[in-house]
């Protein structure tokens, strides 16, 4: 029985115990009419006050979860419900001629034929780098029986990276804090640089063929992959005129998302000063210095379930955590994770033992060796950290079952979670 329930039958008690019959009922309308009503009243504003409460607890997290994966060129649908191409560029045919590849080569040193993936271990695309090695290939032309040598080297491609480092920035200016995304792939992305091309083409040739032998190298190497990930881009108008505040130097904005859905969440990119972003159902309340009525550049997280024919070669990788409420109110109130048991369950609670099982933590001066790890948030600026005093906090994992090539990745992707939590520290990570 509910506490209304219990008022009912307290109130029909006290009217049973009234002997005068004119007081029962004046008794009964006033307690009908008035009290009742306003205790109805004063217990749904309380429900909708802890309702609340339990949003702000709990949005922080999840509200804004990303996802990343990899899907073949061919397989890439740009209507998906969820996952879609970091670059629409990416769509775009690969087209260069004779010409473009001759003056790059004179004016820049390179050229770069197409965007590959290793699939590889972290530390052995660290020896790639270091090494730098050249690779030998073959252009052919419509020219019968004629095939031109050229040189290729790997290099690092961070396009794709850059785009998580303005959805940082993104972040940090809507006032959303933000969460380390898990995105090993990106990571492994690499740009083949023409570097040289035999004499004697005129650049009035057209490419047939380009055939690339990377020697020990060439199992790692796949290539037409698109990374995607949930995070669109939309450009919507405001509705009606903006609405000055209170300070007169700022205006409200409403903008309807009604065809997007409101279970999204929607980040708004504004070169003008944003003070503010609200989503109430299928609107969104922007507060900006902002006067005039415009169109709004606008990153929609979009958020929901893979459907049952989605088929993805390598796993979707995501940044969601399993939260007790615990979790959240200390999350909430800053309170900083103090015990191994805490930490342990911090990290647990990104679901990844399929990859990597958290073992252990030790502080040390330093690091005993190179760490296996790397630091994702790599775009987030630190001015204050000295990190030549700080003391070191070395994580240990061990192995899982699941893709052994993305293993340090992942294991990087948690350690820089833990790096979020313990400033004072500078974080690294080992797979025994």
């Amino acid at each position: 029985m509910d506490r209304t329930e219990d008022m009912k039958e307290m109130i029909q008690r006290e009217i049973q115990n009234i002997k005068n019959l004119e007081e029962r009922v004046a008794f009964r309308e006033l307690m009908e009419g008035v009290f009742l009503p306003l205790y109805e009243t004063n217990r749904k504003m309380y429900q909708d006050l802890e309702d609340r409460i339990q949003e702000e607890l709990s949005c922080d997290v999840n509200r804004c979860l990303i996802r990343t994966g990899l899907v073949e060129r061919k397989y890439v649908d740009v209507s998906h419900h969820l996952m879609g191409p970091m670059l629409e560029k990416d769509l775009e045919k690969e087209n260069y001629s004779i010409t473009d590849l001759l003056s790059s080569l004179e004016t820049k040193g390179g050229y770069p034929l197409m965007t590959v993936m290793l699939q590889c271990d972290y530390l052995n695309i660290q020896e790639l780098w270091k090494k730098d090695p050249e690779f030998q290939g073959f252009l052919e032309t419509e020219q019968p029986d004629k095939a031109w040598e050229i040189t290729v080297r790997l290099r690092r491609n961070t396009k794709y990276l850059d785009e998580v480092a303005k959805l940082y920035k993104l972040f940090i200016k809507n006032g959303i804090p933000w969460q380390t995304i898990n995105s090993p792939y990106l990571y492994k992305m690499a740009d083949v640089m023409l570097t040289g091309l035999e004499d004697g083409l005129t650049g009035q040739e057209k490419i047939r063929k380009i055939e690339i032998q990377f020697g020990n190298w060439s199992s790692s190497i796949q290539y037409d992959l698109v990374p995607v990930w949930n995070v669109r881009k939309l450009l919507l108008d405001s509705i009606g005129f903006p609405v000055p505040c209170e300070d007169h130097k700022s205006y409200e904005h409403i903008l309807s998302v009604k065809e997007y859905g409101a279970e999204h969440a929607y980040l708004a990119e504004e070169k003008e000063e944003l003070q503010n972003i609200v989503q109430r159902g299928e609107k969104l309340c922007i507060v900006s210095s902002c006067s005039e009525a415009k169109k709004w550049n606008i990153h929609m997280i979009q958020n929901g379930r893979d459907s049952r024919i989605d088929h993805y070669t390598w796993p979707v990788l995501e940044n969601r955590r399993t939260e007790s409420f615990s979790e959240r109110f200390k999350r909430k109130w800053e309170m900083c994770i103090r015990t191994r048991a805490e930490l342990a369950r911090f990290i647990q609670g990104f679901g990844m033992e399929d990859y990597v099982r958290y073992q252990d933590c030790e502080v040390l001066d330093q690091f005993p060796e190179v760490p296996q790890t790397y630091f994702v948030n790599y775009f987030v600026e630190d001015e204050i950290r000295d990190t030549k005093a700080q003391k070191k906090l070395l994580l240990s994992f061990r192995p899982g079952d699941k893709e052994k090539w993305l293993q340090r990745d992942i294991a990087s992707f948690l350690v820089s979670e833990v790096q979020r939590l313990y400033p004072e520290y500078e974080c690294g990570g080992k797979i025994l």
